[in-house]
């Protein structure tokens, strides 16, 4: 049984060598990256459950630019710490460009 999602938009700015990473391999990154900080994911049902992250908009690959990303959450949690958490361990070419409920 799961709780109730609690849906966090923030804009992504991919530059650098993430450039090169295609949707799906940056949705891995993406999962890895917030299961690191220990925050309260919410995860899908089913056989192989995985954390819930929606990207709204995609770039292709090679293009440098902003990408609008939901994530997901069990718990409602504050965007300051969201922040916090992830920049720690976001890989280097991702940034946080924006972040709203």
């Amino acid at each position: 049984m799961q709780t109730t999602k609690y849906p966090l938009k923030v804009t992504l700015h991919k530059s650098g060598d993430m450039i090169y990473f295609s949707q799906i391999d940056l949705i891995h990154v993406l999962e890895r990256t917030l299961r690191r900080t220990n925050l309260p994911l919410y995860f899908t049902q089913g056989f192989r459950p995985h954390a819930k992250i929606s990207l709204l908009t995609g770039l292709k690959l090679g293009v440098e630019g902003d990408i609008d990303t939901v994530f997901y959450f069990n718990q409602d949690i504050s965007i300051d710490s969201f922040k916090e958490a992830l920049l720690e361990e976001l890989p280097q070419g991702l940034a946080i460009s924006s972040a709203t409920k």
